[in-house]
């Protein structure tokens, strides 16, 4: 009896190591698949776009970009539109087109994700990685969620006035990994005139 039952235990015994290894390789070869199936996200040059194409994105943006500092005095027009401008290159980026994430927000939005390769720059050297960035309904909660994220976060002061002290808290603070982040974004408020949305927000014009 005591030989069978021994038996018995050891058969179950291998039966469980069976299981638990088939779930292991099973979940490891998932994951690679997944990393294998996910896309690059590509940018494209600015000067793919029309002249219409840039200035009916920079509206869409900007309206609620204004709305959302009158309410809180903290994220300036100008910033988000030239951060959602570098970040998706005015709304066309696989990004944003497949998940509504025109600043290129990791993690998850109420449980919604999407995986991308993404350039990231480490020790000083240009690197792709595979990342969970954020996925929402609508762009209007893109911008919402960009602008209460780099409120908590990133540029903490209210009242700043000045672009280029808010991108230059964005970099110091950790938004991005590229070392010209702050200048991009100052390069792209002047070439578009993004400050004329702060005027608006300042004189309280949507």
């Amino acid at each position: 009896m005591r030989k069978q039952s021994w038996r018995v235990i050891l058969l179950l015994l291998i039966t469980f190591v069976v299981l638990v290894t088939g779930v292991t390789l099973r979940s490891q070869l998932s994951q690679r698949q997944s990393a294998q199936s996910a896309p690059t996200l590509v940018q494209k040059k600015p000067n793919h776009f029309s002249e219409r194409q840039k200035k009916t994105f920079i509206s869409k943006v900007g309206r609620p970009a204004v709305k959302l500092y009158l309410k809180n005095r903290q994220v300036l027009p100008s910033v988000v539109i030239a951060q959602a401008i570098l970040e998706s290159q005015f709304g066309t980026s696989e990004l944003s087109t497949s998940a509504n994430n025109l600043f290129g927000i990791k993690g998850s939005y109420r449980g919604q994700s999407v995986q991308f390769y993404t350039g990231e720059v480490e020790n000083g050297k240009s690197i792709k990685v595979l990342a969970q960035f954020r996925k929402y309904p609508n762009l209007a909660a893109s911008i919402a969620d960009h602008n209460q994220l780099v409120s908590a976060k990133f540029i903490k002061s209210k009242n700043i006035l000045s672009y280029r002290k808010s991108t230059r808290l964005l970099q110091e603070n950790g938004y991005a990994t590229d070392p010209h982040y702050a200048s991009k974004l100052n390069h792209i408020i002047v070439k578009y005139d993004l400050s004329r949305y702060d005027l608006r927000a300042l004189n309280e014009r949507v």
